[in-house]
């Protein structure tokens, strides 16, 4: 699947495509055609446009986005139309207080032995745990990771992971899916030797991420797994993981961590971005401080779609969606 939405398997190539609202203005003339002069000189013409309540969030992938358009046109009567073009980011409120599950704490064990000569090893043993399954980008994920390593191989390190698992539906000409799994964040610590014991706390800070589950969205499934994985010595021995279901919201759980209001340098969102209005955060939360809006890691390399003009302004800029992130204090 390419950023349009498509993916060969074989000789065959799947697509899938969904429309979430058009709404179409005319700034200056009208659909009757006729024609409009206008003088030279700047001329600024404001519009709005209300967007529908049932939309998913802005996302961007190598192999499929949901992706959000402004496009002007210039009409100009026996010349070449201009035209340019500009996204903007939708977020689609996922409170993590409305998530049964986000407030659930996490305790894992995982366990293996390992073949030595004929026999096996005693137990290598992981635990970890979370307080909470639900976050919101900006705050940290305080993992607490318990070893104990009877066996005699040596644990190298171990990692933590979040990833995001992508689901990709196509339906045309033959329905397929793909999963990607994508490392958003990384933290590790080790070795454990053979016989020996670690007992300690890890924190992996969540980045600017679109929320779980791309609620709306028929095509893309979204979710964020936390992966621990014990790496071992020896290239004859299978690591030991495991995983479990994380949930990114755009609101804090409000009962479990209280985030700050952001620095004065950052109190203001980026100049072009305007926060989507309507959230009623402001009235079930009050004591919520604002989040600032920071652009993701992930973007498109180029806003061209299929059958536009390649003259078309704006298609070869870089476009990143901004997510909500929280301001917390550091963990000490």
């Amino acid at each position: 699947m390419d950023e349009r939405g498509q993916y060969r398997e074989g000789t065959e190539t799947v697509t899938a495509h969904e429309d979430y609202f058009e709404t179409k203005y005319y700034l200056v003339g009208s659909s009757s055609g006729t024609e409009i002069e206008v003088q030279s000189g700047e001329h600024k013409f404001p519009f709005q446009c209300a967007l529908p309540t049932n939309i998913p969030s802005s996302f961007e992938s190598d192999f499929g986005h949901v992706r959000y358009i402004v496009k002007a046109t210039l009409d100009r009567p026996w010349k070449f139309d201009q035209e340019v073009k500009s996204p903007f980011t939708v977020i689609q409120p996922f409170d993590l207080n409305q998530e049964p599950r986000a407030s659930e704490k996490v305790q894992e064990e995982m366990s293996k032995t390992f073949c030595c000569l004929c026999c096996g090893t005693p137990p290598l043993t992981v635990n970890y745990s979370l307080p909470v399954r639900g976050y919101v980008p900006g705050q940290s994920m305080p993992i607490k990771i318990n070893v104990e390593n009877a066996s005699g191989v040596t644990v190298e390190t171990v990692k933590l992971i979040l990833t995001k698992i992508v689901t990709f539906r196509a339906n045309t000409p033959s329905v397929d899916t793909r999963t990607e799994e994508i490392v958003v964040a990384e933290v590790g610590k080790g070795p454990v030797e053979g016989g020996g014991t670690a007992d300690y706390e890890q924190n992996l800070e969540v980045p600017p991420l679109p929320p779980s589950n791309l609620t709306n969205c028929g095509i893309i499934d979204l979710e964020y797994n936390l992966k621990v994985v014990a790496c071992v010595s020896g290239w004859y021995h299978r690591n030991l993981s495991n995983s479990t279901v994380i949930f990114v919201g755009t609101v804090p759980l409000v009962n479990y961590q209280t985030p700050s209001a952001p620095p004065m340098e950052a109190a203001s969102p980026a100049i072009g971005w305007t926060p989507p209005e309507g959230i009623p955060t402001a009235n079930l939360y009050p004591n919520l401080p604002p989040p600032t809006y920071t652009e993701s890691d992930k973007g498109a390399r180029s806003l061209w779609e299929r059958g536009e003009s390649e003259h078309v302004f704006g298609i070869s800029n870089h476009f990143a969606p901004k997510y909500p992130v929280y301001n917390f204090a550091p963990v000490q």
